[in-house]
């Protein structure tokens, strides 16, 4: 997504989640949302088709755009399938980190294949506990390459590295191959995610990459099944 239409886009967004745009609200046309970013018709037309993508936003013909009048009331957390936003920000709420093993190790051949580095190269073992309002939520198990994200400390796995990454490294994070599964939960999960043992927990392994198209990061992160869904838009073309 390049920088302009991704900065329209995290407008709008915002304003949808925040209540400044209320549900059913029209939104000014294109040519008004053009003359107001200063920007091509084309780049509001592809912030605001991820918007719609999304369930943000919904088109009617002839007429425009309006705000999804959502009926998801419960408390669960939604991770898009398009988004890329890390745990902080999609929570919404106060996300904390219990850093259970933190250092360097020489990369596999399967690690080292898929962040594109040579085996044997030094790498970092992230292995964290996310709590959000207290309560443990996700397991993460995160590989990143030193010589590409270097500086990670204590305080950095505490908060945000995605933050870390795009603020102080000055690095845009593009995008992310994903694969979700249902996994019958371990007694690693029933010790720090507190599940019994016939409870599930949901795993999405991801590879990111940075916006020239370098992987930064392998992961697994296990989620408590009754905390997140995960959510996919159809459009009918």
């Amino acid at each position: 997504m390049s920088t302009k239409y991704r900065e329209i886009y995290n407008i709008f967004k915002e304003e949808i989640e925040n209540g400044t745009l209320k549900p059913n609200q029209k939104i000014s046309d294109e040519l008004t949302l053009c003359k107001k970013f200063n920007c091509s018709r084309m780049t509001i037309k592809k912030a605001l088709d991820i918007l719609v993508q999304e369930g943000l936003l919904f088109r009617k013909r002839g007429i425009g755009s309006f705000v999804m009048n959502s009926t998801n009331t419960h408390q669960r957390i939604t991770l898009s399938e398009r988004e890329l936003t890390g745990l902080t920000k999609s929570a919404k709420n106060s996300v904390t980190s219990k850093i259970l093993d933190f250092k360097l190790i020489f990369a596999n051949e399967t690690i080292a294949n898929f962040l594109n580095m040579k085996p044997n190269e030094p790498l970092y073992s992230i292995y964290r506990l996310r709590y959000i309002n207290n309560d443990p939520c996700v397991l993460e198990q995160t590989y990143m390459n030193p010589a590409l994200i270097p500086g990670i400390n204590e305080d950095i796995l505490h908060s945000s590295i995605y933050n870390y990454i795009e603020k102080d490294l000055k690095l845009r994070i593009g995008s992310a191959k994903k694969i979700t599964r249902a996994c019958i939960s371990n007694e690693t999960d029933h010790k720090y995610l507190l599940l019994e043992k016939e409870e599930p927990v949901l795993e999405i392994e991801q590879i990111a990459y940075l916006d020239n198209g370098i992987p930064f990061e392998y992961s697994f992160s296990r989620h408590r099944y009754d905390k997140f869904e995960f959510t996919t838009y159809s459009l009918r073309i």
